[in-house]
């Protein structure tokens, strides 16, 4: 690769638990920027994760001054539509629908209105300050993924410098001029929000046939991964359930919620760790016969040769499980209100809370980071594997 140390950030799906990761990126760009500029450039992202990373990759440039802005936009998701009672909200939208001309409807039936989800990709997300960033190489590279309609297939939107064209068993990468839509398609949870329109084909969040969320970085280059998830890793054994334990439609729902969700980053990065030592093995046998051995790609076909190289990945998970919690409703004149699906509740006091977690957790990682960051800096880990 043409970068010797080439960081990357990758944020995976998660709803309103995205939150989390705009605290964690706050404490990040206060103390770990290079100037102004962000320590990463290149971002990937699906889901609530594409919003937040192509943010800070179209404000690479300014990353130390505008880390408030996006904490701004999360907290202005205090939108009624987008964590009111769901009935109400299916049949507003189905009215709404039923209003328009006949050929202005949507012919895909959706729980919410996708309407305030486009504001919010509008005011995060400026084309002119992503060709800015991509001018003043603070950007390499950018990638969004989506889930193709028909076939299930995960599909990476990608743009700048590193952005590589591929086919492989587990996604499809391709170049896209980055727009808004590519955000709106990868934030579509279906059936809540209806399918995105791009080119000839139609698109929904990329959380639905993610597979391996790491492998848009890795292709563009990247070797110093920050993955930074929306909840806490599932434990080594399986729960203990509670006395006279009868399973409901609501445990079934809430589990294939979580499931549209769930993080596969951390099997990625163990993936990659074997791949690490086992190349690190294969290079010390190839030198002790005297021969050379071009670099192995990593899950991906020969036609992409010396693709692979020893990467870093370091991951940062919520220090807790991010549960049900009780806030008050400002829209119901100060009633408690319950909420049981927290990846669809957007609402200040529960957003604030995530994102002073998010803070904390990072600012308790502070001497990690700095040994994440520092490694990259020096590189002399991994220089030793790049002469070989």
């Amino acid at each position: 690769m043409a970068n010797e140390n080439l960081f990357g950030l990758v944020c995976t799906g998660g709803g309103a638990h995205g939150a989390y990761q705009v605290g964690v990126l706050k404490y990040i760009h206060e103390f770990f920027c290079h100037g102004d500029q962000s320590p990463f450039s290149i971002f990937t992202g699906c889901s609530c994760g594409a919003l937040n990373t192509s943010f800070y990759a179209a404000q690479s440039y300014d990353a130390r001054q505008s880390r408030l802005r996006l904490e701004e936009l999360w907290m202005s998701f205090h939108v009624p539509g987008f964590h009111g009672n769901l009935l109400k909200n299916a049949l507003t939208s189905t009215l709404k629908q039923w209003a328009k001309p006949t050929a202005r409807r949507n012919s895909t039936w959706s729980l919410l209105d996708a309407k305030p989800l486009h504001e919010i990709v509008a005011k995060g997300f400026l084309r002119k300050n992503l060709d800015r960033a991509f001018a003043e190489g603070t950007t390499q590279g950018i990638g969004v993924a989506g889930t193709e309609l028909v076939s299930g297939r995960c599909c990476w939107f990608l743009d700048g410098k590193a952005a590589k064209e591929w086919n492989l068993f587990h996604s499809i990468g391709k170049p896209y001029r980055m727009r808004g839509q590519h955000i709106v398609a990868s934030c579509s949870v279906p059936i809540f929000f209806p399918p995105v329109k791009i080119g000839s084909r139609y698109f929904l969040d990329g959380s639905v046939s993610m597979d391996r969320p790491l492998s848009a970085a890795v292709s563009m280059g990247a070797n110093h991964i920050l993955s930074i998830g929306t909840d806490k890793p599932h434990p080594d054994e399986l729960p203990t359930y509670r006395p006279n334990f009868i399973p409901k439609l609501s445990s079934v729902i809430r589990m294939l919620l979580n499931q549209l969700s769930f993080d596969t980053a951390s099997a990625e990065a163990v993936q990659i760790e074997v791949l690490n030592s086992f190349y690190s093995a294969l290079s010390r046998k190839s030198r002790k016969e005297g021969r050379k051995v071009e670099a192995l790609p990593l899950f991906h076909k020969e036609a992409i040769p010396g693709h692979y190289q020893p990467i870093t990945v370091y991951q940062i998970h919520p220090s807790a499980r991010i549960r049900q919690t009780s806030v008050d409703e400002q829209y119901n004149k100060g009633k408690i209100v319950k909420r049981k699906r927290t990846r669809f509740m957007f609402h200040r006091k529960f957003i604030r809370e995530l994102i002073d977690m998010g803070y904390e957790d990072a600012k308790a990682r502070q001497d990690d980071l700095m040994n994440f960051f520092e490694l990259g800096e020096k590189g002399k880990r991994w220089r030793l594997f790049r002469k070989r």
